[in-house]
């Protein structure tokens, strides 16, 4: 089962692109390590940086790398460079970290959660985040009972016990064994929609365990009909009719294209930026919709890049869904000259992204989604129930 809810926000790795600082000389070099190149000449700009600048802290740039080695399955490396990062500064990396290995290389997972589990300088809720992020390594490993305890010790000390905790507490639980106590829970995941394939399964053997003999296909079907009547009514309560902007944007080869094109079609606005931690979290999930809806020609996507903060930021935009294996129909939305303003967002009065915008075939706006949506069966889930609301 994938984590709910963190425990602490990890996200502020493009924080630095809101202040107006003056640029060090070697700032050209530190933004060539976002272009497509060899890993080594990567390596060798940092380190050769960090020699001629001891003082200096190049965090940010060694956790480009480490990402750069996970894409390329290198745990080594990643670790390494992982490992260079200041201790105080590895908790705002770790759960990204972790999850990219996580996807092909689990002990070297479990190597850097328990190592940092093993860092003193963590406060309280630092140590009970990263007991919830051990708890998932051990259950992928398959060792339910050292997964338990973790997610027992978390559970125990958090002061504010949220849903996705909870669920994760009791999943794990009934992974132990205890079924009969998990069972209650588990039902209530599921009809707070907190349950992915795995957890499903899960409440499947807690139930037959309990109850043997009965239909467990029946039982969870009732539950999630149950689940899906609520979550739609809930969604449709959120729905608006506002006129879209006449807005106007330009795909990868130049080609423009504005609202007037996508007339009869459902479209999906997602402005993001490459320096934005929030956006670049979101994307996996809006792969998943891109690919779910790839057959449908009346469902169209636009992932408008906007809010640059390099001269030329479509280089950056296309390595980062390259080096990332996301396949997003790209658009820019850049920099008017003369007003010194995003046209695309600023006409839709965005003031912070990532921004999500569901437009109908009438070019009506029927839905506004503002911040991060996750875990990314969550956002599917929501946007898709968006999408369907909205023809």
């Amino acid at each position: 089962m994938k984590k709910i809810v963190l425990l602490i926000a990890i996200l502020a790795i493009g924080k630095s692109a809101f202040t107006q600082q003056a640029q060090p000389a070697y700032k050209a070099s530190l933004d060539s390590l976002k272009i497509f190149i060899d890993l080594s000449k990567k390596e060798a700009i940092v380190n050769r940086l960090v020699k001629a600048h001891p003082n200096e802290s190049f965090d940010q740039y060694r956790a480009i790398l480490v990402d750069n080695f996970i894409v390329a399955k290198n745990s080594e490396k990643a670790l390494y460079y992982f490992n260079q990062i200041q201790e105080t500064a590895r908790i705002m990396y770790v759960e990204n970290v972790t999850t990219g290995l996580m996807a092909y290389d689990l002990k070297a997972a479990e190597t850097l959660v328990k190592q940092e589990l093993n860092n003193s300088t963590n406060a309280k809720e630092e140590r009970l985040y990263l007991l919830q992020l051990y708890s998932q390594v051990a259950d992928k490993l398959g060792d339910h009972e050292k997964a338990f305890a973790a997610i027992k010790e978390c559970y125990e000390q958090a002061n504010k016990k949220s849903a996705g905790l909870t669920a994760q507490y009791y999943y794990l639980m009934s992974k132990t064994g205890r079924y009969h106590e998990a069972l209650p829970e588990l039902e209530k995941a599921v009809l707070l929609g907190l349950a992915d394939d795995d957890f499903k399964n899960e409440l499947k053997k807690a139930y037959i365990n309990v109850h043997p003999g009965k239909d467990t296909n029946a039982y969870l079907a009732t539950l999630t009909k149950q689940f899906n009547d609520k979550y739609k009514a809930e969604i449709a309560a959120k729905m608006i009719t506002e006129q879209a902007p006449e807005f106007k944007v330009k795909d990868i080869n130049g080609k423009e294209v504005s609202l007037s094109d996508f007339k009869g079609k459902t479209i999906v606005l997602d402005f993001w930026a490459t320096w934005c931690g929030p956006c670049k979290k979101s994307l996996p999930a809006m792969q998943m919709m891109v690919n779910k809806y790839k057959n449908d020609p009346t469902v169209k996507f636009l992932f408008i890049h906007t809010w640059e903060t390099v001269p030329n930021p479509k280089p950056d935009a296309v390595n980062y869904l390259l080096t990332h294996n996301l396949d997003l129909p790209l658009y820019m939305d850049t920099k008017d000259s003369v007003t010194k303003k995003n046209p695309a967002v600023s006409s839709f009065g965005v003031s912070g992204i990532p921004a999500k915008f569901i437009i109908d075939g009438n070019g009506k706006i029927r839905f506004k989604e503002l911040g991060l949506l996750w875990p990314n069966e969550v956002a599917v889930r929501q946007l898709s129930t968006m999408i369907e609301l909205s023809r």
